[in-house]
């Protein structure tokens, strides 16, 4: 009896062990030494900071921190805006719209290519995170985290005729970058959508009699025009809040610009 405890405990310890030696996460992008990590179970996030000695002065703006149990819900808001650029693509057809039929169609094509990413919305400042490292969110098996470098540019996307990608200018405000790309007849004329970098998402007013002056585009933002709300909000009213906030979900590059 007692021989049988001492084997099931000595199992339990040995199966232990092997999960928290399992315990991997991935950081990728401006580090020292990149690549696969194994951690320690319960490890938090600023005492990884910590050992990563990520540099203070890198573009911490930008990173993107990435776990596995969020892409059940991000797959569902894909799903969700794949559906309603579809709905939206059928029902102006039957309505003789065809150029808001061939928009839909444009944003259902790149929505389609973007991946399910996990992303979870979190300020990777490391002087801010290893000073409060002690109430900083434990990492779990699976997590990536992603340091790129500096981009020099702003992309915007939507309802353009192309997407623009336009020189990084400082304390220039949004509707600006806007102006320099093409929009289609049936872009929103009066709102577009802020995406930082860190993936905080702003609903901003373009128009003369609504526009707003907000915090600029960071370096790597994305403006994204949206479809004209009165022309689509009796259909899909959701669409275009929720096409920002699944691209918010996109990390930025790691490649230099």
């Amino acid at each position: 009896m007692k021989l049988a405890w001492m084997g099931s405990l000595l199992l339990g310890l040995t199966l232990s062990t092997t999960l928290l030696a399992n315990t991997r996460i991935e950081v990728l992008g401006a580090v020292s030494s990149p690549g696969e990590k194994v951690i320690a179970d319960g490890l938090r996030l600023g005492d990884l900071m910590g050992q990563l000695r990520i540099d203070p002065m890198g573009y911490w703006l930008g990173a993107s921190w990435q776990r596995e149990s969020l892409k059940q819900e991000q797959q569902r808001l894909k799903a969700g805006v794949l559906f309603d650029l579809i709905q939206l693509q059928r029902l102006a057809l039957l309505q003789n719209e065809p150029a808001l039929a061939a928009a839909a169609q444009r944003l259902n094509e790149q929505v389609s290519r973007l991946p399910v990413t996990g992303r979870r919305l979190y300020r990777l400042d490391p002087l801010a995170v290893e000073l409060n490292s002690a109430h900083s969110p434990q990492l779990q098996g699976g997590d990536r985290l992603i340091f790129p470098t500096r981009p020099d540019s702003i992309r915007v996307t939507g309802a353009v005729s192309d997407d623009c990608t336009l020189p990084f200018a400082a304390l220039e405000q949004a509707y600006r970058y806007a102006q320099q790309c093409p929009a289609l007849a049936e872009a929103d004329p009066d709102y577009l959508y802020l995406i930082q970098p860190d993936g905080q998402v702003s609903r901003l007013g373009i128009a003369l009699w609504n526009r707003q002056e907000a915090a600029p585009p960071a370096p790597g933002a994305v403006l994204l025009i949206p479809l004209d709300a009165t022309r689509v909000d009796a259909i899909v009213p959701d669409l275009n809040s929720e096409l920002a906030k699944f691209i918010a979900t996109q990390p930025l590059s790691m490649e230099s610009p």
